[in-house]
């Protein structure tokens, strides 16, 4: 069961291995872009590509679709950003049970936004877990757990693909332990358990008063998409890559202090200056700062702040 980009590695994996799926399980197609369009979640592409069945149900947990879950007779169900709760009947359904592939250090950032809590929050280190699905939101007894390390410039999509394509060997590693009976299940210590919620328009948006290591977090773990937002000359832009530099700020945060040739732009932010290296301006495609500069004429002085 999975809907997302995120979830084709682990299908891809998995359909490569001992462990082929005898049915695939998605959200029904939705529609998407401009002219609003159905388009099929990237799991059911991948899956009809191999040939293997396909169920979109509204309601998972329908009588409808859970007799099209127990007609196969699954000995183990595995979900892997699915996007609905399994109720009791199917979680008690198959011999193994449920698990989930998750992509934090459980109990640390169970929700629906892990990678980009771990950025946003400078944290060094994160991983994959997975867990065995019980009626609380990620807070099932942990069947495997790896960390990995996190790079100091990498962004949410980066970390995000690095620990999908790391998902499918966790979910391999964790079905030959099970199989073979050598897995012990720990319990998550629930008062270490830390949430994270949907990402709402308001948490994009950038505060240029707050320090710049704080900005960079925030930029890093929004990047590619939905990205850091800003204003410049009353339109919206999005901020991609950034770099905290040592200079501190010489004025109001948000104010352009240098533009540096070829490379990009200088701002104050509450204590140090930030380099911002590519932007995506309102309606185009991410580009270097630099180049940005130079159809915009920008200047040294002007300041970037909130637009809607």
């Amino acid at each position: 069961m999975g809907t997302p980009e995120f979830a084709v590695p682990a299908l891809q994996q998995l359909i490569e291995s001992t462990f082929k799926p005898t049915l695939v399980v998605t959200q029904p197609d939705r529609p998407k872009g401009r002219n609003r369009k159905l388009s099929p979640p990237p799991v059911k592409v991948r899956a009809m590509e191999i040939g293997i069945p396909v169920v979109q149900p509204e309601n998972i947990n329908s009588p409808d679709a859970v007799e099209a879950i127990a007609a196969v007779n699954p000995h183990v169900i595995v979900t892997a950003a699915y996007g609905e709760f399994l109720g009791k009947t199917l979680r008690e359904l198959p011999t193994f049970g449920c698990l989930n592939l998750h992509p934090s250090l459980l109990p640390l950032y169970r929700g629906s936004s892990p990678v980009s809590a771990a950025l946003l929050h400078g944290d060094t280190v994160t991983g994959n877990t997975i867990f065995r699905l019980t009626r609380k939101m990620d807070a099932g007894p942990i069947l495997y757990q790896r960390k990995v390390g996190i790079d100091p410039q990498e962004c949410y999509t980066e970390l995000q693909d690095r620990l999908a394509e790391m998902g499918g060997a966790d979910i391999i590693c964790t079905l030959e332990m099970l199989q073979e009976g050598t897995i012990t299940e720990i319990r998550q210590d629930h008062s270490q358990a830390v949430f994270c919620g949907k990402i709402e328009k308001e948490d994009t948006v950038i505060d240029w008063a707050h320090p710049a290591q704080s900005i960079h977090n925030k930029v890093r773990s929004l990047a590619l998409l939905p990205g850091a937002m800003t204003g410049f000359r009353e339109s919206p832009i999005k901020i991609i890559r950034t770099e905290v530099l040592e200079e501190p700020s010489s004025g109001l945060p948000g104010t352009i202090t240098e533009l540096v040739k070829n490379r990009g732009i200088k701002i104050n932010t509450g204590d140090r200056q930030l380099f911002v290296a590519e932007v995506q301006p309102a309606g185009k495609k991410i580009m270097s700062a630099w180049a940005y500069h130079l159809g915009a004429h920008i200047k040294a002085g002007e300041r970037f702040g909130h637009a809607d």
